[in-house]
Order: structure tokens, then C-alpha cells, then sequence
């Protein structure tokens, strides 16, 4: 079993064009997207879309798309200054799209053979609002997964790509597609295979496209935020001189 798994794509299509284009060449089994797909870019419906048409994609829910799909810009939250980019996000979204994020889990488990379990989610396996960081020490991840037993699992949320052990745990990180804030500003995926045994390999792949074309778009379109979101795109470090959120 091979699996192509990417996320944080934030409705930005060019780049997720890219990573598309090279997982055509990967030969995987089935496709992942960890979530995360809209919100935070000038092209929702365009990428919902473009996730639609592919045969092998199993999309997951992040955080922003069930923000937007449950409208939790009209309910008590605790990020009010995300409102208006939910709602116009929402009013940008073709008709359906809205029911058809509402058909998503939030995780998936997939098991090549009995005992040897590879378990996707957004954030954490119970928060879609957590992350799991490098930053953090091993029992901080442990803390965070929260008894979890799967042999290797694969995340979004971040926004800087790694691969790392945990005691005998593999953690992946595949995020992100449509900004990265680890200083490189290619998007990424990632790819995982079973080799059988209880053996898995992982690997973190890097695309190149037209990123200022990309940041102008930002710039110039719709999106509340979108010049701090062509800074990143444009340079692969978060806007806020302060760090990323996670």
C-alpha cells in the first residue's frame, strides 16, 4: 500500500496544481488530504473542486473547513478576528459544497494488515484545533495523542513538514500545500508505504511553482488577510514576526 497524503492546501489552487501534478507520477494506492482545504486563500470552491475530481482522494476535515461548514462565525468562539474570513469564505463556496464537506470525517485509519495501523488526522487525534509541533518533547506528543497506539501516523496542521520517531511511533507531518512556514517556500506532501512485516517508509517531497504569481493573487483578491498570506507564500516564514500559531 502506497499513500500520497497532503493538507493545509488554505484555497490556494496553483500550488496544489503542483503537488497534484507530482503525485500523478508516485503510482499510490489512494491519496489523503489531511485537511484544511479551504479558508485562508482566494480560491475555496476552485480546490474543493480540483479535491472532487480525484479518484483516489479521501479528504479529511481540518479545523478551518468545519469552522466554515458549521458557521462558527455566528456562534460564541474563541477567535472572533477569524470571523469575516469564515463567513466570505462560506459565501464563496459553489452550491452543495457546504453538504458535501459535511459527508467528511475528521480521521481515517487504514490497516494494509491486521495489527499494522496508519491513523491520519487534522490536529491531534481528538482536537482538530491541537497540532503536534517539532518543538515538542516526546512525552508532550504522547500526552497529546493520548494513548494512541497506531504504528505510524500522518498530520497537517503545522505547517513545516517532518518525519520524527516517538518511542516505536512514526509521526509524519505533511502540511502544508498552500504555505509553508519552515523557511522553504515549495509546498509539500508527503509519501508513506508498507513494505509489509510491520515496515513502513516515509518521505517528504518538495514541488516548486509560481509562488509570486500566487502571492499577487493573495494580494489583490478577496480574502481578509491576504497580503500577511502573500508574505508566507513568498517566502516560506510566517507573517507575524512573533512565529506561526502553533
Amino acid at each position: 500500500m502506497k499513500i500520497a497524503l497532503y493538507s493545509d492546501i488554505h484555497a490556494q489552487l496553483a500550488p496544489l496544481n503542483a503537488v497534484l501534478e507530482d503525485i500523478d507520477k508516485e503510482n499510490v494506492d489512494h491519496e489523503v488530504i489531511i485537511g484544511d482545504m479551504i479558508m485562508g486563500g482566494p480560491e475555496p470552491s476552485e480546490v474543493l473542486e480540483r479535491i472532487r475530481g480525484r479518484e483516489k482522494a479521501i479528504p479529511l476535515l481540518g479545523n478551518f473547513d468545519r469552522w466554515v461548514m458549521n458557521r462558527v462565525d455566528e456562534q460564541e468562539n474563541p477567535f472572533p478576528h477569524r470571523n469575516e474570513s469564515i463567513r466570505l469564505t462560506r459565501e464563496h463556496l459553489a452550491d452543495g459544497q457546504v453538504d458535501w464537506l459535511k459527508t467528511l470525517f475528521c480521521s481515517i485509519t487504514l490497516s494494509p494488515e491486521p495489527g499494522h495501523d496508519f491513523l491520519i488526522f487534522h490536529g491531534t487525534p481528538n482536537d482538530d484545533n491541537g497540532a503536534l509541533p517539532l518543538r515538542l518533547t516526546d512525552d508532550e506528543v504522547r500526552e497529546r495523542l493520548g494513548g494512541v497506539t497506531a504504528e505510524i501516523m500522518a498530520v497537517g496542521q503545522v505547517h513545516a513538514p517532518y518525519i520524527r520517531q516517538v518511542g516505536d511511533q512514526t509521526l509524519v507531518c505533511s502540511a502544508a500545500v498552500g504555505a509553508c512556514y519552515d523557511g522553504d517556500s515549495r509546498p509539500a506532501y508527503s509519501v508513506v508505504e508498507y513494505l509489509g512485516d510491520g515496515n513502513w517508509n516515509a518521505e517528504i517531497k518538495r514541488v516548486s511553482y509560481d509562488n509570486e504569481a500566487q502571492a499577487k493573487l493573495n494580494e489583490e483578491g478577496w480574502h481578509p488577510g491576504g497580503e500577511r498570506q502573500a508574505i508566507t507564500i513568498r517566502t516560506g516564514v510566517h507573517w507575524n514576526p512573533d512565529g506561526p500559531p502553533h
